[in-house]
């Protein structure tokens, strides 16, 4: 007697149908799944193009962060004696927000405040232990928690406002995919690229305008020579401060030492003469001065005693 098979407790799966053809009036109509169309293969030259598209493209995107990591290398150091905001611009045109993110730690590690062109050391939160985090504008509606790390990336807010505009306007899309950047490179059959900006020539020669520092955006933004993209930016940055408890208008730093104050001081004359200090002065029942301490008048002397005895009718 052979043993029956125990029955499958998953579902069948339907086999798909085959097309039919059936004819209405004077019209074919086919019914049932689509057939897949196969495509044609391509043919060894167009297979060998592709690779070689595929290969160059990837060479040229080695150079581009070779040349990407040389200049955050650079900036790490910065500002050096020669440097000027015009070589941080040429430095930057190649960085995405997330290599500006990669240049802040670095220069955090080394002590650094991130803004590049700021010498100072980065300021350090006050407190010990463990925790990674720190709650900023305490008591206030936008009160929370932020990463240490973050708050102490740059030296005071002023650098922060200059540091975090900079990553704003960088180009998220990567340098290697981006039509102005890549449009003359060219590699040849040993690999050797050519026709990148790599040295920044054609970059001071007519983009140098694409990233602005912050104060000549604020300069732009008072001539009105705005436009809605650098609007959209700013509105940025204000959410990037409010995350880590800072006021985009707000100024922070005091005056420089080489700022000179001017205050004026006038003395107010008295011309009353000068004021005595209050005196208080008690007299008993027959006009006499009594010796009050701070406004008491002590039991034990010939003030108590006269009072007593003229209570007693003597």
């Amino acid at each position: 007697m052979t043993a029956k098979q125990p029955k499958s407790i998953l579902k069948k799966t339907r086999e798909p149908s085959a097309p039919t053809t059936t004819v209405v009036g004077s019209t074919i109509v086919r019914t049932g799944p689509p057939t897949p169309q196969s495509k044609p293969l391509p043919t060894p030259e167009e297979a060998r193009a592709i690779a070689l598209s595929h290969a160059h493209s990837i060479q040229i995107r080695k150079v581009l962060e070779l040349s990407i990591l040389t200049s955050l290398e650079q900036l790490v150091d910065f500002p050096l004696p020669d440097s000027t905001s015009t070589d941080l611009k040429c430095h930057l045109r190649y960085f995405q927000p997330s290599d500006f993110d990669s240049l802040m730690e670095e220069r955090r590690i080394c002590d650094k405040c991130s803004y590049p062109l700021c010498p100072n050391p980065p300021k350090r939160l006050a407190g010990g232990g463990k925790s990674t985090y720190a709650l900023v504008n305490k008591g206030k509606k936008t009160m929370r928690f932020v990463e240490k790390e973050k708050l102490e990336r740059f030296c005071s807010d002023i650098c922060a406002r200059q540091g975090l505009w900079l990553r704003i306007q960088l180009n998220p899309e990567p340098a290697w995919t981006r039509a102005e950047t890549i449009s003359d490179a060219q590699v040849d059959d040993k690999g050797a690229v050519s026709g990148l900006d790599l040295t920044g020539e054609k970059w001071r020669g007519g983009l140098e305008s694409k990233i602005l520092l912050l104060e000549e955006a604020e300069e732009q933004r008072r001539q009105a020579k705005w436009n809605n993209t650098r609007e959209a930016d700013i509105k940025k940055l204000e959410e990037e401060l409010m995350e880590v408890g800072i006021s985009f208008e707000k100024e922070t730093r005091g005056p420089k030492q080489s700022d000179s104050l001017s205050v004026d001081i006038k003395e107010r004359k008295n011309e009353a003469g000068m004021a005595n200090p209050p005196e208080l002065i008690l007299t008993d029942e027959n006009g006499s001065r009594v010796r009050a301490i701070e406004g008491y008048t002590p039991k034990i002397g010939p003030v108590y005693t006269r009072k007593i005895s003229t209570e007693k009718g003597e």
